[in-house]
């Protein structure tokens, strides 16, 4: 549920294959571009009709729906357990410690069981993800059967993908994806987030809500010196200053991959600067460049004058973070959204309130997420291999309301959880076996609601912050479109961007140095990014 920014950086990340035994299409090899392409059809949206929310959401504009209380009634969404009793290997990430083996894990066990599979996990932590992402794809062993890709640029990540994960296009897209109906119930957004790679589907969304990597905020401090809700820059910078003392800061962040600082997204947003790429005229012109952009570099480096800042966030990880928002060493956090999890709220154990900030001025365009956290692919094997593989996926997207839902998210019933008055209460159990720990959330996961048990004044206050953040909101148009220079150069483009934000946000280079970092993206690669995003747009549109 724990998602670094991998957006900080550059800006943005794109997101992005053949059950080629299976079917008579596909994309020729090596061109993973959509333009001139047949375009497979997106899976249909059949929505589950579930329980009533207690407010409605809106998915034309990122609002979830909330619900306070655990529905009295839960309905089956699969019929039969999809498995065939064969052993299945995933490789996932992990932002937990190791679970505890298969054998000494009862929610694994159940899992296992309500799937009809052994299932093997390769679990791999965060910080050793894109090293062993990039191992596997330079090798040449075999896949585990199920591969789950992060939003993360990895190089030639789209071509290994066509090379050899399953083209499932023929079973999910268009109206096919009917025979799995809880994958027909992912919303459109999280397909066109993963994208197509030569105009064909290869994998299943991990869907994720539309807002963007946010800051989470220690909202009982915040509340201790008066900070209001809805704040301009004068009262934001106020407010910071006011939490920072002795070993105590006001705000915080941590270095992403390719070298930026997670809290640039929170702060271009609020000044109003495109979210990774804004169309203008037909042209792509990257956030990077615009004036607002190099107005929120000038906040970050005000933060760090003013000492208000963790003082370690170049070498501090986003798990150290965390932990640091936790215990109340760092008063907010800017994360993914999927950070408003239920394990999370069991870890700050009610020693303060959780909530999110609102943009500290009116020019704000929040920036909206992919719409995912990534999606699963698999390895290349028979047909009846690969439906089973899809049915697994289905399963455990399963949407809130039901008994599949409520195995994968709180465990079994007097084990990991109990249930009373519309309240699911967690037991001690659950703290170490859970769908984190056990990340099998991260082959397959229903589309997310406000729901946390226990905590409903979290989730109210989460749904207003959507709905008075969300409409104002923009996409990046990025999303889905494959380019070769993204993926053969991207990772040094982001690069470039994220030294120069550190550079600035620390002191070791003025401000004004932008433009001359924003001269060295472009020739590197980002006009032609620019000019190869444009062909790509018009083709998808």
């Amino acid at each position: 549920m724990k998602r670094r920014s991998l957006i900080a950086a550059a800006g943005a990340i794109a997101a992005a294959p053949a059950l080629a035994s299976c079917n008579g299409g596909g994309s020729s090899r090596g061109n993973v571009g959509n333009a001139g392409k047949d375009l497979v059809p997106w899976p249909t949206y059949v929505p589950f009709t579930g329980p009533a929310p207690d407010a409605p959401g809106d998915d034309a504009v990122g609002i979830q729906p909330l619900y306070l209380n655990y529905p009295a009634q839960l309905a089956q969404a699969v019929a039969e357990a999809p498995g065939d009793g064969s052993e299945v290997t995933a490789m996932v990430v992990t932002y937990e410690a190791p679970p505890k083996p298969l054998e000494q894990n009862s929610y694994w066990q159940a899992i296992s069981k309500a799937l009809n599979i052994k299932l093997n996990l390769v679990v791999v932590p965060d910080p050793e993800y894109a090293q062993k992402m990039t191992t596997l794809m330079a090798g040449s062993g075999d896949l585990p059967d199920i591969v789950m890709f992060t939003n993360l640029n990895l190089p030639r990540r789209a071509e290994f993908i066509q090379r050899v994960c399953a083209d499932i296009s023929d079973l999910v897209g268009g109206d096919a994806v009917k025979a799995y109906p809880n994958l027909a119930n992912i919303p459109a957004y999280a397909w066109q987030g993963m994208g197509r790679i030569g105009g064909r589907i290869h994998g299943v969304p991990l869907e994720r809500p539309m807002p963007a990597n946010s800051m989470f905020v220690n909202r009982s401090r915040l509340d201790e010196v008066k900070a209001p809700l809805d704040w301009n820059h004068d009262q934001y910078m106020s407010a910071m200053r006011d939490l920072t003392s002795g070993r105590r800061w006001g705000t915080s962040w941590y270095k992403t991959l390719f070298g930026g600082l997670s809290g640039i997204t929170f702060h271009a947003g609020t000044a109003g600067a495109p979210n990774g790429w804004a169309v203008r005229d037909g042209a792509f012109v990257h956030t990077a460049t615009t004036p607002q952009f190099e107005q929120a570099l000038g906040v970050m480096r005000e933060l760090t004058s003013a000492a208000v800042h963790y003082p370690d966030s170049l070498t501090a990880s986003s798990t150290d973070m965390q932990n640091n928002f936790y215990n109340q060493t760092v008063a907010s956090l800017p994360n993914g959204f999927g950070f408003l999890a239920l394990p999370n709220l069991l870890k700050i154990n009610n020693r303060f309130t959780l909530g999110l900030a609102r943009p500290y001025s009116p020019q704000a365009t929040a920036w909206r997420g992919t719409g995912n956290f990534g999606f699963a692919t698999f390895k290349k094997a028979d047909p009846e291999r690969i439906k089973m593989l899809l049915r697994i996926c289905d399963y455990l997207s399963a949407p809130f309301g039901t008994r599949e839902y409520e195995l994968v998210n709180y465990g079994v019933e007097g084990k990991h959880f109990t249930k009373e008055n519309g309240v699911v209460t967690t037991t001690e159990l659950f703290k170490t076996e859970n769908s984190a720990t056990v990340p099998v959330r991260y082959i397959g996961t229903a589309p997310t609601v406000l729901h946390l048990p226990g905590f409903p004044d979290v989730a109210r206050a989460a749904y207003d912050w959507e709905k008075a953040v969300m409409p104002r909101s923009v996409a990046n148009p990025q999303l889905g479109l494959q380019s070769a220079t993204q993926s053969a150069k991207g990772s040094r483009l982001e690069q470039i961007l994220g030294d120069g934000i550190a550079a600035i946000t620390f002191g070791r280079q003025p401000v004004s140095s932008w433009k001359d970092t924003v001269a060295q993206w472009r020739s590197a690669g980002g006009d032609e990014l620019a000019v190869e995003l444009a062909k790509e747009y018009q083709a998808a549109s």
